[in-house]
């Protein structure tokens, strides 16, 4: 018909280069978008983990007791030019309570310290039980995960006048213990996250 007009070869390009930059914007947007949001979620994760390790450090803490003349162990050591101290103590457990007998209180052997995952070579936080005392309370038992990507764990220990690095006075308690833990996610190295608290030691 006479009086249309048809695109020109021209025309079509400059459109088809327009459309181009118009999803490729929105794709650029879209995957800031995703990284922004995968980088709240690991950070959110790092959170997380660094408060429950902590959380599950302190309550053991405040369970600690006194087995004949055995207190509390602690080495200040690193590990790869990061703080890696290690902790042994005694625990008293929830009630266990017998069909028609009076509640008795458990007691574990408990340790913390860092390890490699051996999967992909990030620090843990790992947590040792041994629900059978014996006569050396820093070995057996059965390890779980405490804390993952959790990098560094630094300790610190008050007798009453001034602060030590380690414990090595198995037959005393501290009267309180100073924990920080590092928490590195394995794409966010540069931005770790730090928790610290202090945890009285009620059974002195």
């Amino acid at each position: 018909m006479r009086g249309q007009k048809g695109f020109t070869l021209v025309e079509l390009l400059i459109a088809t280069s327009m459309l181009a930059l118009l999803v490729a914007g929105g794709l650029a947007a879209l995957t800031a978008g995703t990284r922004a949001a995968a980088k709240v979620k690991r950070y959110d994760a790092m959170v997380e983990h660094g408060q429950l390790a902590l959380e599950s450090m302190a309550a053991d803490l405040r369970a600690a007791v006194a087995r004949g003349d055995y207190r509390m162990v602690a080495l200040d050591a690193q590990s790869d030019g990061k703080n890696s101290d290690t902790i042994d103590f005694i625990v008293a457990g929830p009630p266990h309570v017998e069909q028609h007998e009076e509640p008795s209180g458990e007691l574990s052997e408990v340790g913390y310290y860092i390890d490699n995952d051996p999967a992909t070579d990030a620090k843990w936080l790992l947590r040792r039980e041994d629900n059978t005392l014996d006569d050396d309370p820093v070995e057996g038992g059965a390890v779980t995960l405490a804390g993952p990507f959790v990098s560094e764990l630094d300790l610190q220990f008050y007798d009453g006048v001034e602060w030590k690095d380690g414990w090595d006075e198995p037959k005393t308690f501290p009267a309180a213990v100073w924990i920080q833990l590092v928490v590195e996610d394995e794409d966010e190295i540069e931005n770790p996250q730090i928790f610290s608290t202090t945890v009285p030691i009620m059974a002195r």
